[in-house]
């Protein structure tokens, strides 16, 4: 069964899914925490017009400068938390609309017939329960047989009830508009035997009605043929409506066999003179009703002639008009969707040949993205200047950016920008601003950039600026050596996930103890407070380590810390985890408290049972993947030298450590061989972590326990090496 309120909307962002999944391996968005990009990422966009957004923002973000589609992101979901977003950078489909709750069957079919049943009830007639052929169909999906609804029906069967015709004829059209609502393919009977109908006006409707049932079945060329001989009728709604359909049928001639069976168009099928007269009708229909009941619709079709005809200045003609210039009232789909067909259509397969300068921006910052060569050559933009010739604060723009991004000159991309602040920071000042504070920081000006930040804060008034001012300066701080700024009291700087990231990669044990008991955040202490005892613990620092959980309650709390450390979904660890107390000995080896384990290792760093059991400590806790060891990508927050010094231990190694021990007691070294030989099962990778063992040292590992420990559990349980 068809789900007929799902939007066109809704079918494209389907369709893209794969562009909002580029940053992981399934179909999930994650975030890259970074401002600055010159490689598409639809997961992570930010709202200053750059290379690295997907081109459906940078176009939304013009638009709402003209006030044509204001910049409303959806509130973040739970989805968008488990996955680690803010605020900024976001996917793109945070900016459009969630689709209106659905209505049943029942309440859709009630609001679109009440009309209807009533027309039909002053006539006499009782209308038999059928659905509609022209409802059967998912919204924003393509046929002719899309206007075959209740709707048309009512505005044909009110036609007939003001007619000048005798009351037998109103019930034998009324009664044969019914027929055709139920079909869109009649191939039986003749509808309606025109010889029945006398009057004129009852005739004139029986040539629409029956060129009508030819459209709908698809004989367009019938279909036109009865259109053009009723357009002379002097019934003003009869006389518009096959003027309209005129141009429709043309439309559904000329693109009768264009579509492959995937429905990619061919345009070498298109029939050519059939398009040309349907462009010709649409006009023609918009010459003589530029407000008629169809101009919206009209207006649309021209859309898809021109997109047809592959005529790409005309199709950026059409949207630009559309997206900009338009009212709702004039367009034939929403803004939204709009969007996405203006990138579907034109950005996508014809960014080389748009001319107007607010597509032609767009254009060239989908050209900057990294690729060799660049897409967007210094000799292009040159040739470009009288396409801006009305925009120039735009060609500057596009200049300044090509400089730091593709040329990599930020001093040439500061001359073409604005060194004064706007009183009104709209979003296309906004990026002139960002585009001046990424240029300062390219040149390792980090204070004249952190300066710009700040002086940006109290101006930025539209939705999510702030959001980025903060990841930009906390970026700045950050690899301007100053990160306890992010954490001052004063600090403007107050997005959670920002700080998060800040403290489990970058802060040294003197910050984190800082916010253990600064901090005004609850999640944030806790944060802290593991993170400083889980770094404390796996590089070693066992001292500070038993100093440091003296901190920790009797009984922390067992909620999971998930994406403040890293997690996603609904992975996490909770403070509870520093308590463990070794009883979970599964392959038979135990070990004392995790605290005890640690004073072991502070007295005897090579003590065997203590480099086992903080193996178990780490196994039995599911540490080998723990997200605190993810190394940053380059360049994004979070992504500088750690200031906690000393290198994280791996299992591995400290079984390595135990069997190259000749006094390691035999149950240690046993279990140590059993371990190691398991970091590599099933799949012959290292899971433990540490610096990896070929196949042949494993396979010596297995003769050692197999042979001189083979009477213990761990020598007879094992039966493969891997």
């Amino acid at each position: 069964m068809r789900i007929r309120l799902l939007s066109s909307l809704t079918l494209a962002l389907f369709a893209g899914v794969s562009i909002q999944a580029q940053a992981s391996s399934d179909d999930s968005c994650y975030p890259d925490w970074r401002v600055s990009r010159d490689t598409l990422t639809g997961c992570s966009n930010m709202p200053f017009l750059s290379p690295g957004n997907d081109s459906r923002v940078n176009l939304r973000l013009l638009l709402a400068d003209q006030k044509s589609a204001p910049l409303t992101p959806n509130a973040l979901g739970e989805d968008d938390l488990a996955q680690g977003f803010g605020p900024v950078p976001f996917p793109v489909y945070r900016l459009v609309p969630n689709p209106p709750a659905m209505q049943s069957s029942e309440e859709q079919g009630a609001a679109s017939s009440t009309e209807l049943d009533q027309l039909l009830g002053s006539l006499g007639i009782q209308r038999e329960i059928a659905p509609a052929a022209g409802e059967q169909f998912l919204s924003g999906e393509g046929s002719r047989c899309r206007s075959n609804n209740d709707d048309s029906a009512a505005a044909f069967i009110r036609q007939v009830s003001q007619a000048d015709i005798p009351a037998n004829e109103r019930a034998l059209l009324a009664n044969a508009r019914l027929k055709l609502l139920t079909t869109c393919d009649w191939q039986g009977s003749v509808l309606l035997e025109p010889q029945l109908i006398a009057s004129t006006q009852g005739r004139e409707l029986t040539t629409y009605l029956l060129a009508a049932s030819d459209f709908y079945s698809g004989r367009f060329v019938y279909a036109e043929r009865g259109f053009v001989a009723v357009s002379v009728t002097s019934l003003p709604w009869l006389k518009e409506t096959a003027v309209y359909m005129i141009a429709r049928a043309s439309l559904n001639h000329a693109q009768e066999n264009a579509f492959d069976e995937y429905g990619m168009p061919q345009r070498q099928a298109v029939d050519k003179n059939a398009l040309d007269e349907a462009e010709h009708s649409f006009l023609s229909y918009l010459k003589t009703y530029p407000q008629g009941e169809y101009a919206a619709s009209a207006h649309g079709l021209l859309r898809r002639v021109h997109w047809l005809a592959d005529d790409a200045n005309k199709l950026a003609e059409d949207f630009v008009w559309q997206l900009t210039e338009a009212s709702d009232a004039q367009r034939n789909v929403s803004i939204d969707e709009l969007v996405e067909e203006t990138d579907n259509k034109l950005l996508t397969s014809y960014a080389d040949s748009v001319s107007n300068p607010m597509l032609l921006l767009i254009s060239d910052l989908m050209g900057m993205r990294a690729s060799n060569p660049p897409k967007l050559t210094r000799e292009i933009l040159d040739t470009q200047k009288a396409a801006f010739a009305n925009e120039p604060a735009l060609y500057a723009y596009v200049q300044a950016a090509f400089a730091l991004y593709v040329e990599h000159q930020p001093d040439s991309a500061l001359k073409h920008l604005p060194r004064e602040l706007p009183s009104n920071l709209d979003y296309f000042a906004f990026s002139q601003q960002t585009l001046r504070g990424l240029a300062l920081e390219a040149k390792q000006d980090w204070q004249g950039a952190a300066d710009l930040w700040l002086q940006l804060l109290p101006l930025a008034k539209q939705p999510l600026q702030r959001d980025q001012l903060e990841l930009a300066l906390a970026m700045n701080y950050e690899r301007s050596g100053q990160l306890a700024k992010v954490f001052a009291s004063d600090s403007p700087i107050q997005s959670r996930q920002v700080r998060y990231i800040l403290l489990r990669s970058v802060a040294g044990p003197e910050l984190l103890r800082q916010q253990i008991t600064q901090a005004s955040d609850p999640q944030e202490r806790s944060t802290a407070q593991f993170v400083l005892l889980y770094k404390d613990l796996l590089r070693g620092q066992f001292a500070t380590f038993a100093e440091d959980l003296q901190q920790l309650p009797a009984s922390p709390s067992a909620d999971k810390l998930g994406t403040s450390l890293g997690y996603v979904y609904d992975g996490g660890q909770s403070l509870k985890l520093f308590h463990w107390n070794g009883d979970q000995a599964q392959s038979g080896y135990a070990c004392p408290s995790i605290a005890q384990t640690a004073g072991t290792l502070q007295n005897d760093p090579k003590n065997p049972q203590g480099l086992n059991c903080l193996g178990e400590f780490i196994l039995r806790n599911g540490l080998d993947s723990m997200p605190l060891e993810h190394a940053r990508s380059a360049g994004s927050l979070g992504s500088s030298a750690s200031d906690f010094k000393g290198q994280t231990f791996s299992r591995l190694e400290g079984y390595k450590q135990v069997i190259a021990n000749p006094k390691a007691p035999r149950d240690d070294k046993a279990y140590a061989l059993f371990r190691a030989i398991n970091c590599y099962a099933p799949s012959g990778y290292n899971s433990c972590g540490g610096e990896d063992v070929d196949k042949a040292l494993r396979k010596g590992w297995f003769r050692q326990l197999k042979s001189g420990f083979a009477d213990t559990q761990w020598g007879k349980s094992l039966q493969y090496y891997w």
